[in-house]
């Protein structure tokens, strides 16, 4: 184990305060549009061409390309020209990858900065702040785009052997929870054209968004959007298959029992429940591996939200005490893949 002294640890707070800039510089490059134009320049361009290709004030750009440098987010050649670093194109360039990493920083910076401003009278008084704003909303939608596309993958990939991906291609009803803007019911309509598939939310400003896509895109004669939560969900032994992704976590604690109650209901028997969230660490010498660090992150980010992540046991617990069974589990990332059986 390596030795802690009084100058490593000064070391690590300083990376603490080196990573705040450096999240801060990314989003900054983003809203001015440098990450765009350095993509399509893969040779690189001088602060000076970087700097008149968007109007911008070049003192401050050479700056901002020099503090890129030092924190290798870019790297340069014997002509000044300030380019990326390897792959990081893909990850701060390229807005169509799937490893895009933009949306993060945006909604870290605008949305979750804004939050911790505004969390000390939270932590005394133990409230919770309100829903996001359509503002917000559509900043976060933007931060999960790259995860919804990881989902749209995971589904194709699935094995033909698999009793979802068999469900899916022949024919199935599919029930989205916590659906948002209908982003990955609308993939998945594409990709399953004999099946049918339901969000419901309880955000209005989303299930608005979905709306428009849905009709947008031509697929509401096989894919439906209500505006309700978990808790209000009227639907009995009608679903094949139903999906919360990233939502179990943030369903109110008073609810969550009610919301897995309510899906077991609306599921036929046979039926599967299909989860993509978190399992909180149960021991302390958890909290020091670095396997479970989203999971302990998104908990902070999210305490003042009312989020409370539970831990393996506590989730399979739940699954149980509501009736559903087999329960198989794949840890991918920092995500659980969970999925139970009616």
């Amino acid at each position: 184990m390596k030795e802690i002294t009084f100058e490593s640890q000064v070391a690590r707070i300083e990376n603490f305060y080196q990573g705040f800039t450096a999240s801060h510089l990314i989003h900054i490059g983003d809203k001015l549009g440098l990450f765009e134009v350095l993509a399509d320049n893969e040779k690189g361009l001088t602060s000076s061409e970087l700097a008149s290709e968007l109007g911008l004030h070049e003192p401050y750009i050479k700056i901002w390309c020099q503090t890129a440098l030092y924190l290798e987010i870019l790297d340069y050649d014997d002509e000044g020209r300030f380019k990326f670093q390897p792959y990081m194109n893909e990850i701060l360039g390229n807005k169509s990858n799937f490893r895009n990493m933009l949306g993060r920083f945006n909604s870290l910076v605008n949305v979750t900065g804004e939050r911790f401003k505004e969390s000390i009278v939270h932590y005394r008084n133990g409230t919770a702040l309100e829903d996001y704003s359509p503002q917000d909303s559509e900043i976060v939608a933007e931060a999960t785009k790259s995860f919804h596309k990881y989902l749209n993958f995971y589904f194709k990939e699935l094995p033909s052997t698999n009793p979802i991906k068999q469900m899916l291609e022949k024919g199935s009803n599919f029930l989205d929870v916590g659906c948002g803007n209908g982003r990955l019911i609308i993939q998945l309509a594409t990709q399953f054209t004999n099946s049918r598939f339901t969000g419901v939310d309880p955000s209005t400003y989303g299930i608005n968004v979905a709306a428009k896509n849905i009709e947008r895109l031509k697929v509401a004669d096989r894919v439906f959007v209500e505006n309700l939560g978990g808790e209000e969900l009227h639907y009995k032994d009608e679903f094949e298959i139903a999906c919360m992704t990233v939502v179990f976590h943030e369903i109110n604690p008073d609810i969550r029992f009610k919301v897995l109650e309510n899906i077991y209901k609306a599921l036929k028997k046979g039926g599967r429940l299909i989860i993509f969230d978190f399992s909180y660490p149960e021991r302390f010498e958890d909290f020091k591996n670095p396997n479970y660090g989203s999971t302990i992150i998104h908990q902070f980010n999210e305490t003042i939200l009312g989020a409370v992540f539970l831990t393996l046991s506590e989730q399979n617990e739940m699954f149980a005490k509501v009736g559903f069974r087999d329960i198989q589990r794949i840890k991918s990332k920092a995500i659980d893949i969970i999925t139970v059986l009616k």
